[in-house]
């Protein structure tokens, strides 16, 4: 991020150091808007529509934003990679539990058609 800042300030000035963190600024809020979204359907689903379920849910994302601000950049990135590599466990077993459905669907529109 530094050489980046640097070689913004070297060609446009003070104005590419604001640029790019303003960008980033927007880049970042926009991001965890959409992934509280999407992360709330989840909640939803799993836990049912409940204010206590939605209100304990919208803590910890306060806190993991919080925790992320201020912890050293690697942690956040490592703490990331974790996550991704969950989310792709659960879906991988998810697939495979629900593949013969899908085949079994994909059977009777085959049929139908």
């Amino acid at each position: 991020m530094e050489l980046l800042q640097t070689a913004m300030n070297y060609h446009l000035g003070k104005a590419g150091v604001i640029f790019i963190a303003v960008t980033l600024f927007l880049f970042s809020f926009s991001t965890f808007l959409g992934i509280l979204f999407y992360a709330r359907g989840n909640v939803a689903y799993l836990f049912g529509d409940k204010w206590c379920w939605q209100t304990a849910y919208k803590v910890l994302a306060l806190v993991m934003l919080f925790v992320g601000g201020i912890a050293a950049y690697h942690i956040v990135w490592d703490l990331g990679d974790v996550g991704i590599g969950l989310m792709t466990i659960f879906n991988i077993v998810t697939l495979y539990l629900m593949g013969g459905e899908a085949l079994e669907e994909l059977r009777k529109y085959e049929k139908n058609k």
